[in-house]
């Protein structure tokens, strides 16, 4: 049976596979002494990464030469500071919006290749065989004309050496640079501050230079334009008759204000008209009496009212035959004829008002008119004197303000420059900055401590094998029985045995103590005690032959009656360890050529141990341990044997294992300490439940006890001690 591919351990499952402790409370402080146990465990990555580290700083600080820094401070203050009380334009233009832009903009300068350039030939860098190397220049060359290949290759060494650094929260820049030399690398970075000041200088020299050639050029065109303005605004007031200094000031204009004045209350007077006309032709006499106050009308009308009644009380009282009746009617009908004569009266007079009013509109519009015509020509001129006057006063401005700033100009030149200044001149260095042995060699040490620290987490995070008890459990999800110490000191001590017989030959070892817990642990695992105990592990060499031996033996210490039996008909290892011929074995009785007492061997140290070898090989393993005649076989066994322990091939490769375990009363899976991986375990537990095969639980094999001696020594003994031979013997 062939194994799916193994998949590979996450980093997602670092700690659960770094700290593979179970989940109750309490189980965290077990992550130190895990940590520990991985440390211990790969102290030869750790140790080999440290001393690699550790050479590699020491050839450095034996190998380097050394190599001298130099540190000159300046200061780059705003340049605004320095106005001096100049306007606010001229402070706005000095200053930069941001200090941090001024200072990075400082430290491109001194990083540039024009200053460089200008420090290597001041300092005849190019010429020295400890700054150039192999492009050294012959004395006397200009740096200049060097070719393009060998300038770059002197810049690129003159950067690396060069450090610039803005300090934090202050305007002070530090220049620092490295030479072999120290009194090349003191001259090196003074000449640097002194080629940037320059430089500066310069620049801001230069350019108010310009400035001042420019405005000199821009005040002369402006004088010209403002000489042609006012000769054509003299020539405009000649030709357009304007007089004064305003262009509004004029008789046109303020005859024309009158006018609209004029017109705007006979307009308004003839509204007032045309209304009262309108009413007194309606003929209502209430409207005109409710509109129009006039007292005559006013008067008629109350008498009329009166009238109306009187002559409604007599009617009602005395009837329309009385005498008195006739009289108010004579009476009411001459007031009514005077009211509509005075209504004529009205209509006619509010006609000729308005007649009158809409005739002095019409001659005051009409001369406003005939005004406004004449304004519109007087405002032609007037509109160009403005446009030339307006020229003329801001070519006398411009021209003013050019003068001023060009007085200024080479003020702000100087003060642009005033704004560097030297806090800190290089001085010539001591010590060394590089190789430091007081600092190297130490760092050396801990980078390798870090990296073979952190190589030793990876390798840990990379290794999916088995390394603990409960990480065991947790993988097949089966009790642990027993954790079996690494067995290899015993293996030298049993005369050249194959196998090592722990239990019979090392009686007072911690590996025989765990065997014997074994035994305890599987008799106690069940109600019933098993008797036919099938013995396999997920792939091979993970101790499962050396397990049913051992196992095989402690249950015979019991003075029980054991039968060990080399099921591994594949791989058979038994007859070795005992020293007993392979045939015949347990294929030849399956195949009938032999009896089971027969091929029954006992152990010269246990008499009450039998064994059954493997005997000669057969091709088909598994058909003929799945036959009839290897049921018939363990039903024999069992009524003449307390134990029957069977060595089985592993599970995960061979299905005999299988085959056996279904006919055995419990299974032991064996796993072996930093082999087993966790998926061939996890697989053969899985292989095993899915066969309805009754697993007892998993044995942890081979545990280093360097790094498990917690398990076999908590309370501080070691390997028990023989009794002393007494003085009488």
């Amino acid at each position: 049976m062939i194994l799916p591919p193994e998949p590979t351990l996450s980093t997602a499952n670092f700690r659960q596979h770094l700290y593979p402790v179970p989940a109750e409370a309490g189980s965290r402080e077990l992550l130190l002494p895990e940590l520990w146990r991985m440390l211990r465990l790969r102290w030869r990555v750790i140790a080999a990464c440290a001393a690699a580290c550790l050479l590699m700083a020491t050839l450095y600080v034996l190998l380097k030469a050394p190599r001298y820094q130099a540190t000159a401070r300046i200061e780059v203050s705003p340049a605004g500071t320095n106005s001096m009380g100049l306007d606010e334009l001229t402070s706005r233009m000095l200053s930069p919006s941001d200090p941090t832009v001024q200072l990075q903009s400082a430290v491109t300068v001194l990083e540039s290749s024009t200053v460089a350039l200008a420090v290597m030939q001041q300092t005849k860098l190019a010429q020295r065989k400890d700054f150039a190397g192999h492009w050294v220049q012959p004395t006397g060359s200009d740096v200049a004309t060097l070719t393009p290949e060998a300038r770059d290759h002197l810049f690129e060494r003159f950067r690396k050496a060069l450090n610039i650094e803005v300090v934090p929260k202050t305007d002070i820049i530090t220049v620092q640079f490295r030479a072999r030399d120290p009194a090349l690398a003191s001259e090196v970075v003074n000449a640097i501050v002194s080629s940037y000041a320059e430089r500066n200088f310069r620049s801001s020299y230069d350019s108010a230079a310009q400035v001042s050639t420019w405005l000199s050029a821009q005040m002369e065109d402006l004088k010209l334009q403002a000489n042609q303005a006012q000769e054509k605004l003299a020539a405009l007031q000649k030709r357009r008759g304007l007089i004064g200094v305003d262009e509004t000031d004029n008789i046109v204009t303020d005859k024309l204000k009158d006018l609209n004045e004029q017109l705007t209350a006979a307009e308004s007077d003839r509204i007032v008209k045309e209304a009262r006309y309108r009413i007194a032709g309606s003929g209502n006499p209430e409207l005109i009496a409710s509109s129009i106050p006039e007292p005559t009308l006013q008067v008629l009308r109350s008498q009329q009212a009166q009238l109306r009644v009187d002559y409604a009380k007599l009617s009602t009282k005395f009837g329309d035959g009385y005498p008195k009746l006739a009289e108010l009617g004579s009476e009411m009908a001459q007031v009514d004829s005077a009211i509509n004569v005075e209504l004529k009266n009205l209509s006619e007079r509010y006609k000729n008002e308005y007649l009158a009013a809409a005739s002095t509109e019409k001659m005051l519009r009409a001369k406003f008119d005939e005004q406004k015509q004449k304004a519109y020509e007087i405002n032609e001129g007037a509109a160009q004197y403005a446009i030339l006057k307006h020229e003329v006063e801001t070519s006398q401005d411009l021209y003013q303000t050019l003068q001023l700033k060009l007085k200024q100009a080479g003020i702000v030149a100087g003060l642009a420059s005033a704004n560097i200044g030297v806090v800190e001149a290089g001085q010539v260095p001591s010590e060394p900055v590089d190789p430091k042995p007081l600092r190297d060699i130490p760092l050396g040490l801990g980078c390798g401590l870090a990296l073979g620290i952190a190589s030793a987490l990876t390798l840990e995070v990379l290794d999916n094998t088995i390394r603990d008890g409960e990480e065991a459990e947790a993988v097949a999800g089966l009790p642990l029985l027993a954790r079996i110490p690494q067995i290899e000191s015993l293996l030298r001590r049993s005369e050249n045995a194959a196998l090592p017989i722990v239990a019979q030959r090392g009686l007072h070892s911690t590996a025989a103590e765990s065997y014997r817990s074994l035994r305890t642990s599987l008799l106690m695992s069940t109600e019933k005690r098993p008797r036919v105990l099938a013995v396999t592990s997920s792939t091979p060499s993970e101790g499962k032959s050396v397990t049913a031996i051992n196992c095989a033996l402690a249950l015979a210490q019991q003075e029980a009656n054991v039968l060990l039996v080399d099921a591994d008909l594949r791989q058979p290892s038994i007859q070795q360890a005992f020293g007993l011929p392979q045939s015949p074995g347990l294929s030849a009785i399956l195949a009938g050529t032999s009896s089971a007492a027969d091929a029954e061997g006992k152990s010269e140290a246990l008499p009450n141990l039998t064994i059954v070898t493997a005997g000669d090989g057969c091709s088909c393993p598994a058909e003929l341990l799945a036959t009839d005649s290897m049921s018939s076989t363990l039903t024999d066994w069992r009524s003449r044997f307390d134990y029957v322990v069977l060595d089985t091939p592993p599970v995960s490769v061979f299905t005999d294992a299988v085959v056996l375990g279904s006919q055995a009363d419990a299974v032991l899976l064996v796993a072996r300490y930093g082999v087993t991986t966790k998926y061939a375990l996890r697989h053969a537990a899985e292989l095993l439940r899915r066969s309805s095969v009754k697993v007892a639980g998993v044995v942890l094999n081979a545990i280093d006890r360097r790094y498990e001696s917690s398990y076999y020594h908590p309370y501080g003994y070691g390997l028990a001690r023989r009794p002393r031979r007494s003085l009488d013997s």
